[in-house]
């Protein structure tokens, strides 16, 4: 993948925009592809979760590189579920960069780019047989939401939400 310009980069690592060939190129590389079927269970196989075509998809690397092998991928519908709101579809790890907290310094810095955009809350959907990516977000302080507060939809997964405050 070609070097550009960061969409964001901070607390260890940078995100880049990836489209059309290049997030084609991302979303087949064999360790994204396993990063996004742990997502669900660890040791899944088969085909990972769909990404729409809507969702804005970032290149994760560790660091400042804004090019090179991805260490994972970040997902992120903006305007869902309410408008000015945005939900994070994927915060994923390639099993070979896990360990150095890659995922919660993901989370933390887009949430704090988003706030920027002026996003006034952020969602996040996890499976239920995802302990770790639970964990990852109480740990970022994000909370659970239940009944009539969360996103209508069905499946086994927590939502989880921050209301974005300026810093």
């Amino acid at each position: 993948m070609a070097a550009t310009r960061p969409w964001a980069s901070g607390l260890g690592v940078t995100l880049v925009e990836v489209r059309g060939a290049e997030r084609d190129t991302l979303m087949t590389d064999a360790r994204v592809r396993q990063a996004l079927l742990d997502g669900v269970d660890r040791g899944l196989t088969g085909d990972p979760p769909a990404i729409p075509e809507a969702a804005s998809v970032y290149a994760l690397r560790d660091g400042r590189r804004t090019a090179g092998a991805a260490d994972g991928l970040v997902a992120v519908a903006r305007g869902w579920p309410m408008p000015g709101e945005a939900a994070l579809l994927a915060v994923v790890v390639a099993p070979a960069s896990r360990g150095h907290a890659l995922a919660t310094k993901a989370l933390l810095l887009v949430e704090r780019r988003l706030i920027e955009e002026g996003v006034t809350r952020v969602w996040a959907r996890v499976p239920r047989t995802n302990g770790r990516g639970l964990y990852c977000m109480l740990r970022c302080g994000f909370v659970p939401v239940t009944g009539d507060g969360a996103p209508a939809e069905t499946g086994d997964a927590t939502w989880f939400a921050r209301r974005a405050r300026a810093s």
